[in-house]
Formats: C-alpha cells, structure tokens, sequence
C-alpha cells in the first residue's frame, strides 16, 4: 500500500498500476489496495475502468460510503448528474455522518441547479426574479468565461425595496451558511472519530497478524528442529545398523577364512600321510605318491585366494554403506554428514574450489521442504585402497523430479571411504 501510493503521489500511476495488479493477484480480498486502485484508474482517466471497480466495491461491500462517492464524482464528471445524485445519497444512507458525501450532493445539487437557472434565463430573459438566484449560485460555483449576470435598473423605490429584499436574503443566507458549517464541522469531527476507530481496529488488527506470523514461524522452527533430530537419529541408527552389518560379514568373512585354512591343512597332513605310505611300498607307488603331493600344492594356495575375494567383498559393503549413508545426508539435509563424505582432493566439476563448492550446496540443499534422494542398481567394485560405485540416481524437490545415471570414484582415507569424484551420465 505505502508504495503503490508513493508511486501514486510522485504522478507514476503507470508503474502504482502495475504494482497494485500484481498485489491484487495475490491478495485479491484487500479492500483497501481494490479501492486504491479505483482511483489509480481515475487518474489515467479510465472512468469506465474507475466506474467498474468501485461498482464492484459497492456490491461486495456495501457498508462502505468510500466507493459510493468516488463512483458518484465519477458520474458526475461524465455528465450523469441524477445517477451521481443517487448514488452520494446511497453514501450518506450507508453512513448519515459521512461529511464528504453531504458536501459533495450539495455541491451537485448546486451545480444542477445552477444550470437549470441559466437555462430559463436564456429561454426567457424577462425573468427577472431568476437572476439574484443565478447569481448567488453563480458567485458559489463560479462559470469558466461564463456571462455575467446583469440586472436591469429599475427606479429609486425599486432598488430600494431590491436592496431591501436582498439584504434580508442575504441575512438568511448568512444564518443558512452558519448552520451549514456547524452542520459540516459536526459531521466533519464525526468522521474524524470513525477514521481514529478505523485506524485503531487497523493496528489492533496488524499486531494480532503480526503475533500470529511470530506464532507460526515459532512453530515451524519447532517443526524444522524436530524433523532435523529426526533425520539425524535415522540416520545414527542406519550407520549403525551399517556397521554391525559390516562387523557381522567381516566375522563371516574370518570364519569362512579359517574353515577353508583348516580344510587345508587337513588336506595336506592326508597328502602327507599318503606319501609316507607310500614309501613304503614298491617303486610304482612311489610316483603315484609324487603325483598326489603335487595336487595337494594348489589346495595350499586356495586360502590365500579366499582371504582376497573376502577382503574385497567386505570392502564392496563398505563402499555400499558409504554411498548410502551420503545419500540419506542428502536428503535430510543434514550437511555435515552430507560434506563429510567427500575427501579434501575432490575436485568439482565445474572447476571451482572445494570451498565455494560447499557454499553452493548448502545454499540448494538447506530450506527445501522435501527432499527425496534413492540410489538403484549400486554395482561396486574395489581396487585396493580405491573403489568405483555406479548406479541410478532418483532425486525428487518439490515439482522437480529427475532420474541420472552416476558414478562415484572414492578412496579410503583413515578407515573411511570418500568420495573423489562425481560424475553423471556414465
């Protein structure tokens, strides 16, 4: 409202136009910017755009006087004088102590009238009764390059007895003035007091709207803090569920390595009995013990390839926990955990640094209301000390909903998987 009306006051009507439509696109129940927009029209002198605004306002409001008297002066100033006439007394039907509406029907009472006058004068000039009339009307309301009035002179006793009646009239003018100044003085101070109320009832209503945005921001924050320790316990509860399932798999994995040890080593003390034996025997068994001590020699080497693909195969799961875990960061916006799953040597792909890369997905991913992040079809796989994870990224905000294929390139650093690189569409 300030400053579509600043706009309005410094004679931009064009740019307060804009301004107030674009306000009343959302917020098209405020009375107050309708109204104010009624009078921008009248300014531009659209009077048939003027006139249907506060048409509309009279309707959806009609306790209002307001509309009903700028919709008058509209009237008036297309020359639908009776139409003005009986809208300002809908106004002061609406409001009895509204002064602008009772000084603006006399005011067009006046003019009505004055116009009549100078009518019959023209039709008929031997009126003369008419002309001290017309010319007290035409002293209140006085006519651009109009003709003056004049009256014939008559004899002595004539203007003396004219004098006379004028003089009394003008003493009833005068009494007729008083009362109508006292009347508009009453009226005026009445309005003042309904202005003081409607200001009044205006702050009251400001700080109540202001206490209740103070209450849902206070809410939401609440709300905001309750769903970032809800996300922040899921996601300690899924780490930890991660890594008692990495502990339960590496004990497997221990397990497994030390049945097939065991396995081995019963295999060779049977090789080894078997040789003995055969030693004993004649000199074809004894080549035939050679060839059994040579098959055992593989079965001695099977351990070691079994201690690998566990090894890999543990390290797999950690890479897979790792990307999940960076992946329910993400979507609860738990930045921390979400920044801590890339290394210090990752390089972003759009050749900024690391520091002002972060900056930038705070900045997109702190405030959404709703962020869903799913990995699918993860395949990993494990060179030493770094590891490749590949996969199918589904990511939903709001009305964005996107699916990519992604690679992530990660390397262990102090027990830790991080990511190095990250890539989209490969």
């Amino acid at each position: 409202m300030d400053e579509v009306s600043r706009l309005l006051e410094q004679g931009k009507a064009p740019q307060a136009a804009k301004q107030a439509e674009a306000y009343l696109k959302q917020n098209p129940a405020d009375v107050q910017m309708r109204f104010l927009q009624g009078v921008i029209a009248a300014e531009q002198r659209q009077n048939a755009q003027a006139i249907k605004i506060f048409t509309a306002l009279t309707r959806d409001y009609p306790s209002l006087p307001e509309p009903y008297n700028n919709l008058a002066v509209l009237y008036a100033a297309e020359g639908q004088e009776r139409k003005a006439s009986e809208v300002l007394e809908q106004a002061i039907r609406t409001n009895p102590s509204y002064a602008t509406a009772h000084e603006n029907l006399g005011d067009l009472y006046a003019r009505m009238a004055s116009d009549a006058y100078a009518k019959a004068l023209q039709l008929d000039g031997s009126r003369q009764a008419i002309q001290p009339k017309l010319a007290l009307i035409t002293q209140i309301f006085p006519k651009q390059g109009g003709a003056q009035v004049r009256t014939a002179q008559a004899t002595a006793t004539a203007t003396a007895a004219s004098t006379k009646v004028a003089d009394a009239k003008a003493a009833q003018a005068r009494e007729a003035d008083a009362k109508l100044a006292e009347t508009r003085a009453a009226e005026a101070k009445a309005a003042e007091a309904k202005a003081a109320e409607f200001k009044a009832a205006e702050v009251k209503a400001a700080d109540a709207k202001a206490a209740q945005a103070k209450a849902a921001e206070a809410k939401a924050a609440e709300a905001k803090a309750a769903e970032a320790k809800a996300a922040e316990a899921k996601a300690a509860e899924a780490k930890l569920a991660q890594a008692k399932a990495a502990e339960a798999k590496a004990a497997e994995a221990k397990l497994a390595q030390e049945k097939a040890a065991q396995a081995a080593q019963d295999k060779a003390r049977a090789a080894e009995e078997a040789r003995q034996a055969a030693a004993k025997a004649a000199a074809p068994a004894t080549a035939a013990a050679a060839t059994a001590v040579a098959a055992a020699e593989p079965a001695k080497a099977a351990p070691a390839v079994d201690e690998k693909k566990a090894a890999q195969s543990a390290a797999a799961q950690e890479v897979e926990a790792a990307v999940k875990a960076w992946s329910t960061a993400w979507a609860g916006q738990d930045m921390d955990r979400y920044l801590d799953a890339y290394s210090d040597h990752f390089s972003p792909a759009d050749g900024s640094s690391l520091a002002k890369w972060k900056e930038q997905r705070r900045q997109r991913i702190v405030g959404r209301t709703t962020i869903v992040v799913n990995v699918r079809d993860l395949k990993v796989t494990v060179d030493g000390d770094k590891a490749t994870a590949q996969f199918r990224q589904y990511y939903a905000s709001g009305a964005l909903k996107t699916t990519t294929r992604k690679t992530l390139r990660m390397q262990r650093e102090k027990g830790q998987w991080r990511i190095t690189h990250e890539g989209t569409g490969s």
